[in-house]
């Protein structure tokens, strides 16, 4: 019998996967980057550029501390996050709860 999943066992099922994907490209980057900086190694279909760039970053370590804790230089930021929380595998959901029979008394 085929079970149409939710949308969040669906979203878990992608996040699970891209995870697996992320840990697998963060192995080939590593074997790539050992060829060493600014080197082309060419495969069959794609080529894999390999390069070191520099460009300056603000850090907000270097700011004095009366900077850091005055309210004028801060502001809220909302965000909206889908979070996925693992279920009791064993519980079934209601719609797929089993139905007692009951008995049809004859009038």
């Amino acid at each position: 019998m085929y079970i149409n999943q939710t949308l969040a066992d669906e979203l878990a099922a992608i996040r699970a996967r891209i995870s697996e994907l992320r840990a697998r490209e963060a192995v080939i980057e590593a074997d790539l980057r050992r060829a060493g900086p600014d080197v082309r190694l060419r495969g069959f279909y794609h080529d894999a550029v390999i390069e070191r760039t520099a460009h300056s970053v603000f850090d907000i370590s270097r700011l004095p501390l009366d900077i850091l804790d005055d309210p004028a230089f801060q502001s809220t930021r909302v965000v909206t996050q889908v979070r996925i929380e693992a279920r009791d595998a064993t519980r079934k959901p209601a719609a797929l709860a089993v139905v007692p029979r009951t008995t049809l008394v004859a009038c």
